[in-house]
């Protein structure tokens, strides 16, 4: 390798101390943006716990107040004599009505029921008929067969006796 000059030396020197600063400076930024960043998330973490406690707070402020609103509404109607019997009536009417749909709704569901029993009631007793038509179809048929049968079998009999007789017949004589 070649030897380097004074001159050479001390501009590679510079130039790698300069790099050696640039490096430096980049690990800086980058630190310090590290830095930045984990700040922002413990922010954020922070911010978003806070939120959370608020919510916590508004929901048991929103039931208090909703609940104080229940109340004034609840006795309202019963301020005077007046008012609570007008109030008892219109639940009256309110318990009449309700009762009178669970009434219909009782009787529909029932005529439903009645309905579909009877549908199927007579399904069966179709295919019970139908059944019996079949049987006694078949077992008519199968009746008239074997008559038919037995009767040609009595004929030929009768018929191959007559033959038999009539040669019998024929050749004693």
């Amino acid at each position: 390798m070649a030897t380097q000059t004074e001159t050479q030396r001390k501009a590679a020197a510079q130039k790698a101390a300069a790099t050696r600063k640039q490096n430096e400076a980049r690990r800086r930024r980058s630190a310090k943006k590290a830095a930045e960043t984990r700040a922002r998330a413990q922010q954020s973490r922070l911010k978003t716990a806070g939120l959370q406690g608020l919510r916590v707070a508004d929901t048991a402020v929103g039931a208090a107040v909703s609940g104080g609103e229940r109340v004034a509404e609840t006795l309202k109607p019963l301020r005077s004599q007046a008012e609570a019997r007008r109030e008892a009536q219109r639940l009256q009417r309110r318990a009449a009505t309700n009762l009178r749909k669970v009434e219909r709704r009782g009787a529909t569901a029932r005529k439903r029921a009645e309905r579909t029993l009877k549908r199927q009631r007579d399904q069966a007793l179709r295919a019970v008929r139908r059944n019996r038509r079949d049987a006694e179809h078949q077992v008519r048929s199968t009746r008239q067969d074997f008559e038919r049968r037995f009767d040609d079998a009595q004929n030929t009999a009768e018929s191959l006796f007559r033959r038999t007789e009539s040669t019998v017949s024929g050749t004693v004589k």
